[in-house]
């Protein structure tokens, strides 16, 4: 996973699939980038995400829950089609690609 600090603002690229078969090395990789930066608000870039499991929702639920100014940009129309479907768009700012 890459990650970019600018003006504040930490920023996390996604890319591939999000899922049960590799959320827990994600969310391992996560908590070293938040814990190694000082930072004012998080993005999440799902500009190269394909597909997000509810393993992967859990993972965007605890962060926004830790992180409450925390939003997700550059999500295509698969993706966003699951947010709408589970009721994340009610629960953190999302931009569709």
């Amino acid at each position: 996973m890459e990650h970019k600090l600018e003006n504040g603002v930490l920023t996390l690229f996604f890319k591939g699939d999000l899922n049960s078969s590799n959320s827990e090395q994600i969310e391992e990789e996560i908590e070293k980038i938040l814990g190694a930066n000082k930072f004012q608000s998080i993005v999440l870039d799902f500009a190269e995400l394909r597909y997000i499991s509810s393993a992967g929702l859990r993972i965007i639920l605890k962060i926004k829950k830790e992180h409450d100014d925390t939003k997700v940009v550059k999500v295509n129309k698969d993706v966003y089609d699951i947010f709408e479907m589970v009721g994340f768009s009610s629960v953190i700012t999302i931009e569709r690609a």
